[in-house]
């Protein structure tokens, strides 16, 4: 099927949700060589992958892993999404995350076994002391917490791990290696950098049939929301989309330039989440915090509106939750 496939896509048809299926089964099953694959990569990416391609291409990876069973519904559980890692600033990814941990959403992120030591969250955990990532479902129901790591035996990672950093263009393989969602997580947010992107993300979101997805742009391709100007967004919901702007002072929060939450190395960035949930500092890297911990808050019905979500997120900060949680997370999982 591959090479039938790869045919189509250089005469500019567009595949059936089958058509990727069947080329994903032969991928994830070791029958297509590397060649054929980069070809097939390649010629998709000439061609422009349509948004029903990538849904069906995360959906028949999805069905290539093994069962990862959770403890909570995908109704309980959150995924921060983020397609580029900010090298100059600290990880408000994890930082968001704990703060939702914090008010009782069970927050999963995984990653590849080959991506570990660049994906910037694990790294933020192990400086802290935490340094096993396997999936422990006793550990998940207690801290409501799991960073996981999928291993080298997992097909996915088995038949692609090369090819995406052979390859020398941002490829399907880079989207799916993000969206494979194993525990049908059903409340997510995205950040990508462009805003071009914010709607196809939110449209394939809904072919992936996720309950609450925001898909996010901040001003000067910023994969968060910012506070340094607009913010674009789209939710995807209920089988429709919503798109708006939000600027800080629509929610209460001062403007700052990305220069004020920039940080020199991975210690000065654990350093400033640490000081915001000791309360040390109340300043741009409180902001932002708050501001995106709000957007998850509300996408996932734990707040009522933005609004409400800023004022839950300062609270779980201001009264001590967050350290606490991030202190828990540390104790536990350093302790297994």
């Amino acid at each position: 099927m591959i090479k039938d496939a790869i045919n189509m896509l250089i005469q500019g048809y567009n595949l059936t949700s089958t058509d990727v299926k069947e080329v994903f089964d032969e991928i994830l099953s070791g029958l297509a060589d590397e060649i054929l694959v980069s070809s097939f990569l390649t010629a998709l990416k000439i061609k422009g992958e349509t948004v029903d391609e990538l849904s069906s291409s995360v959906l028949a990876s999805r069905d290539s892993f093994k069962k990862y069973n959770s403890p909570f519904s995908g109704d309980e559980m959150f995924e921060n999404i983020l397609f580029y890692n900010l090298s100059d600033c600290f990880d408000i990814s994890f930082a968001v995350d704990v703060v939702l941990s914090a008010s009782d959403l069970k927050v999963v992120k995984y990653c590849l076994m080959s991506d570990m030591d660049f994906n910037k969250s694990f790294k933020t955990l192990k400086y802290f002391g935490v340094n096993n990532f396997d999936y422990n479902e006793t550990l998940f129901e207690k801290l409501g917490f799991s960073y996981f790591v999928f291993p080298s035996d997992e097909n996915y990672v088995k038949y692609t791990k090369n090819l995406s950093r052979v390859l020398c263009f941002k490829n399907i393989l880079n989207l799916l290696d993000k969206m494979l969602n194993p525990l049908k997580v059903k409340n997510q947010v995205i950040g990508v950098l462009e805003k071009d992107e914010v709607e196809k993300f939110a449209d394939m979101s809904l072919k992936l049939n996720n309950s609450n997805t925001m898909v996010l742009s901040g001003c000067n391709n910023f994969p968060f929301a910012s506070i340094e100007g607009e913010t674009f967004v789209a939710e995807a919901w209920k089988n429709k989309i919503f798109t708006y702007v939000i600027t800080p002072e629509l929610v209460g929060l001062k403007q700052a330039s990305y220069d004020e939450i920039r940080c020199d190395n991975l210690s000065h960035g654990c350093e400033i989440i640490k000081n915001v949930f000791d309360n040390k500092i109340l300043n741009a890297s409180y902001d932002i915090i708050v501001l995106n911990s709000a957007l998850s808050l509300y996408i996932s019905k734990k707040a009522d509106s933005i609004m409400d979500g800023i004022l839950l997120a300062k609270k779980i900060i201001d009264s001590g939750l967050a350290g606490e949680k991030l202190g828990q997370i540390i104790k536990y999982t350093d302790n297994l």
